[in-house]
C-alpha cells in the first residue's frame, strides 16, 4: 500500500526550528530542603553545608522538578500539553498551530508558519537560557 503523495507535500512546508537549554536541571525548585556538603577546596570557614534552592544534575529529584517548572512555563506561553503524550505541547493562533517536543534539554518547535514558529520559539527563549540551533537537523 502507497501513502498518497499529497500527505509528503504537505510535509514540505512544515518549518521545524531547534534548541538547547542551557543548565536546565538548574531551573527546577525544590519544594524540600535539601543540603549538601561544599565541594573540597571551596569550604568557607564559617559554613559546613548549603541549602540547595534549586535542583542539580544528578539529584534525584532533578527530573521532576524540571519537568513541573517546564509545564508551568508553557502553560504561561499558552501551550495545552497533550494526554497521550505528555512531552509534546500544542499552541493555537486563529487557525494556526505551532507543536513543540520537548525532551529534557532538548526541544522542537514545528508548524506551517515560520513567522509564527520563530516568534514562540523566541518567547520561550526569553523564559529560559537557550542555544538556538535553528533548523533542526537531528532529534533523538
Amino acid at each position: 500500500m502507497h501513502a498518497c503523495p499529497c500527505h509528503f507535500r504537505e510535509l514540505a512546508y512544515i518549518h521545524i526550528s531547534s534548541l538547547n537549554v542551557q543548565s536546565a536541571y538548574l531551573y527546577g525548585k525544590l519544594d524540600e530542603e535539601i543540603y549538601m556538603e561544599f565541594p573540597e577546596g571551596f569550604v568557607p570557614p564559617h559554613l559546613k553545608v548549603l541549602r540547595l534552592l534549586h535542583a542539580l544534575y544528578g539529584l534525584k529529584q532533578a527530573g521532576l522538578t524540571l519537568w513541573n517548572e517546564l509545564n508551568e512555563s508553557m502553560k504561561e506561553l499558552g501551550f495545552e500539553r497533550l494526554k497521550t503524550d505528555t512531552s509534546l505541547f500544542i499552541y493555537k493562533e486563529g487557525n494556526q498551530i505551532v507543536i513543540a517536543i520537548i525532551y529534557v534539554d532538548g526541544a522542537l518547535f514545528c508548524g506551517p508558519s515560520k513567522a509564527l514558529v520563530e516568534k514562540i520559539k523566541a518567547t520561550f527563549m526569553n523564559r529560559w537560557e537557550c542555544h538556538d540551533l535553528r533548523k533542526a537537523k537531528e532529534f533523538l
